[in-house]
């Protein structure tokens, strides 16, 4: 609820801004949207343990159906309301937020239990009349938060690098750089702004429906694999852009890579869920959300200066191409060495 305010806020002084500094301002708090994600999926093992992957599916099912509908609402939006008027629908829009969390039924004995074994700015020491008051954080342990997060085993853990670290990194970069991309690739080709609109929200469309089917699918591979299937499809969509170029190929094209990206975002919170233990669960879902951030500041700054210097597209979605395929890499590689390990452990034997 908090975020969505903020986030609502922030929207407002955008719409009203005056110079371009209270602008910056206003795209800072509305960035406290996205951490929205990061206390969604923190929860969702309180209420949903046995139908894990079900559960995160049908959440990110969400952002799936906002990039099929938010292109073309934003361009009506622009179209009859002008970009303030645009700005002040889309907070109000954020607003709902409110009372989305205010009906949200709180797991009281799950919620003690996640507390104590989750997070370490809580205490559980004493007698139970001081349950209440240990509760609460510390504001001086704000050094250890961080300290837990920057130090914490998980960055020198092979596995969760590999499959979870570089995999949100190569998604972080790929799906900025396409949203960067996608709309002056398509008008660059002849589009109308309603039809590149349109391209971008295809890739929303393979989002959501790769994301209804994904539990399914999870009975029938295991994560790897489906991360291994998405890093390809990604690559696969980014590389052929460029040849297919009429309005009919990109909108398939976007379809392709919204798929991909679809199956490894579900993909990247179950390995969390089978690699990491109670404690570090939280962790490791904030460390996703720090690397998706940092994927995304850095994204926008590095695909806008390629084109720059460039001034080809072609070059712009082969480096994106090859930013997804580090996901297959990444993974290929920990098999590797996991393989090697196994032999030389029982060659010992």
């Amino acid at each position: 609820m908090m975020c969505g305010l903020v986030s609502t806020i922030g929207l407002i002084i955008c719409a009203c801004a005056p110079n371009s500094l209270v602008l910056l301002l206003g795209l800072i708090l509305t960035g406290f949207l996205f951490l929205q994600e990061l206390v969604a999926i923190g929860v969702i093992p309180q209420y949903f343990d046995k139908y894990y992957s079900t559960a995160v599916a049908v959440y990110l099912c969400g952002s799936g159906l906002g990039i099929i509908l938010m292109p073309l609402l934003t361009q009506i939006f622009l179209d009859i309301y002008g970009w303030r008027g645009a700005l002040l629908l889309l907070s109000g829009l954020c607003l709902h937020s409110l009372p989305c969390g205010a009906i949200v039924f709180e797991n009281q004995t799950e919620d003690k239990r996640t507390k104590e074994k989750i997070n370490p700015l809580f205490s559980k020491t004493g007698s139970s009349n001081e349950t209440d008051s240990n509760d609460i954080p510390d504001p001086s342990n704000t050094s250890k938060l961080f300290r837990g997060i920057f130090c914490s085993p998980l960055l020198t853990n092979l596995p969760f690098i590999a499959q979870v670290l570089v995999p949100a990194i190569a998604r972080g970069y790929t799906l900025t750089g396409w949203l960067i991309y996608i709309v002056s690739f398509s008008l660059s080709n002849g589009t109308t702004m309603k039809e590149a609109s349109i391209v971008g929200s295809c890739g929303g469309i393979g989002l959501t429906a790769v994301r209804t089917i994904s539990p399914p699918l999870n009975q029938v591979m295991t994560y790897k694999q489906l991360m291994y299937t998405s890093s390809i499809m990604s690559a696969f969509a980014l590389a052929l852009t460029n040849i297919f170029n009429t309005f009919i190929g990109m909108c398939l094209m976007s379809v392709l890579f919204g798929a991909g990206i679809g199956i490894l975002g579900v993909e990247l919170y179950i390995a969390v869920k089978e690699i990491t233990n109670e404690k570090e669960y939280l962790l490791a879902v904030a460390l996703i959300n720090l690397m998706n951030g940092f994927s995304a500041i850095t994204s926008g700054f590095m695909t806008g200066w390629l084109f720059d210097m460039t001034g080809s597209s072609v070059a712009s979605f082969g480096v994106l191409t090859a930013i997804s395929l580090l996901t297959t890499v990444s993974l290929g590689f920990e098999d590797i060495w996991s393989g090697f390990k196994n032999r030389h452990r029982s060659a010992s034997i």
